[in-house]
C-alpha cells in the first residue's frame, strides 16, 4: 500500500461475500475490486440478483447475518473496515458514509414527525444545541428542495409523497456532511418525471457539497449522466468497468449491450420495441465452470462455457470479462 493517493477514498480489494442457508452457500459477490476517488460518482449496475446491493451494504459491514465476508478488504482512507471495531463502525456509519434505501417508508419511523427523527440523527452526529439543530434541519430541508421547510418539518411521513419522503431521506443522510453517500436503487419506487428530479437533486448536492456517491441501479438509463464511472456487474462479478462515456459509447460486454439495449432511447423511434435479455440470470448456489453469462450470450463461444474470463484491459480505465474481446484483441496485434 506504499504508493497510496491521497485523493483516494475507498479501495475494494478481492472482495467476496456468500450466504449459508440450509441448501449451502450462495456466493453473492466474487472477487470484486474498484476504487472510488472524492468527489467522484460511481455508478453500480446490474438485475437483481447482481450482487451489487450486496457489494455496498458490505462497506457498511450491514451484510445480513447468513452472510459472510470471505475474503478481501474495504480500504475507506486506506484503513480496512472490515477490521474495525464495533466502535469505529460506528464512528463510520452516518458520519463519514451515509446511505439511503430504495423505499424510504423503511428507514423513516411513520410515527414520528420530520422534526423528530431529523433532530434525533443531529444529535447523534452533530455537536449542535437544540437552536443549532433546528436551524440546521430547515437548512437540510431547503437544501433538498423542499418548500416551506418549518411548516413541513413538523409534518409525518405520510403527509409526504414518495419523492419528498425520498428528500427527506436524502437530508437526514446528509445531516453529517458524509464523504461518501450510498445510494441504493434510492429511485426505483418513484415515477420517471420524479426520478429524474431526485437525480438532478443529487447532482446539484455533489456539485455544491463534494462528497462521492455510490448509485445502485438496475437501470442503466437512470445512471447515464450523473456517474463518473460505472461498473456492470452479473452473476457476483463485474462484468465491464469503465467511464461512462467508455460504457455507453464503446461498450465491450454482451450484458452491458443487452442492458442498454433495454434502456428506452429518448430520441428513438415509438415503435421501436425494446430488447429485453433473453433468459434468466444463474442460480448462484451452484456456480458453473466458464462465464456466467454463456447460457444468454448470443456470441459464445466453447471457451467460454469451460472457463470465465478475467478481466481484459480494452484501454486506460476501461476493462471487461468476454473471451470474445480477448479474441478480437489479440486479433489487432497480431493484425499490426
Amino acid at each position: 500500500m506504499g504508493n497510496h493517493s491521497d485523493d483516494i477514498l475507498l479501495e475494494v480489494n478481492d472482495l467476496s461475500i456468500s450466504f449459508f442457508n440450509k441448501s449451502g452457500e450462495i456466493q453473492a459477490v466474487r472477487d470484486i475490486s474498484y476504487t472510488l476517488r472524492k468527489g467522484e460518482v460511481l455508478g453500480i449496475v446490474g438485475e437483481s440478483g447482481s450482487g451489487k446491493s450486496v457489494s455496498s451494504h458490505g462497506i457498511l459491514r450491514l451484510t445480513p447475518d447468513t452472510g459472510k465476508v470471505k475474503n478481501g478488504e474495504i480500504l475507506f482512507h486506506g484503513k480496512d473496515i472490515l477490521k474495525m471495531s464495533k466502535k469505529e463502525l460506528q464512528e463510520l456509519r452516518g458520519n463519514k458514509i451515509a446511505m439511503i434505501f430504495q423505499d424510504p417508508m423503511t428507514s423513516l419511523d411513520p410515527l414520528f414527525t420530520v422534526e423528530y427523527q431529523l433532530n434525533e440523527s443531529l444529535k447523534k452526529h452533530t455537536n449542535l444545541d437544540a437552536a443549532g439543530r433546528r436551524n440546521r434541519m430547515i437548512e437540510l430541508l431547503t437544501l433538498v428542495g423542499i418548500n416551506q421547510p418549518e411548516r413541513r418539518v413538523k409534518q409525518y411521513p405520510y403527509e409526504f409523497s414518495g419523492g419528498m419522503r425520498q428528500r427527506v431521506m436524502i437530508a437526514m443522510a446528509l445531516s453529517c456532511d458524509p464523504e461518501l453517500l450510498i445510494a441504493d436503487e434510492p429511485t426505483t419506487a418513484l415515477d420517471v418525471t420524479i426520478q429524474a428530479q431526485i437525480i438532478d437533486l443529487l447532482k446539484e448536492l455533489k456539485q455544491k457539497l463534494g462528497m462521492a456517491i455510490i448509485f445502485i441501479t438496475h437501470d442503466l438509463g437512470v445512471v447515464s449522466d450523473i456517474c463518473d464511472k460505472i461498473i456492470v456487474m452479473y452473476a457476483g462479478k463485474i462484468v465491464e468497468n469503465g467511464t461512462s462515456r467508455q460504457i455507453f459509447y464503446d461498450k465491450r460486454h454482451p450484458y452491458t449491450e443487452g442492458l442498454l439495449a433495454s434502456v428506452p432511447d429518448i430520441e428513438s423511434d415509438v415503435n421501436e420495441k425494446l430488447k429485453p435479455i433473453k433468459g434468466n440470470p444463474p442460480d448462484m448456489s451452484c456456480v458453473k465452470p466458464g462465464c456466467a453469462f454463456a447460457p444468454r450470450c448470443a456470441h459464445a463461444m466453447q471457451i467460454c462455457i469451460r472457463e470465465a474470463p478475467p478481466l481484459f484491459e480494452v484501454e486506460e480505465e476501461h476493462a471487461s470479462a468476454c473471451w470474445r474481446l480477448a479474441r478480437d484483441v489479440l486479433a489487432q496485434q497480431k493484425g499490426d
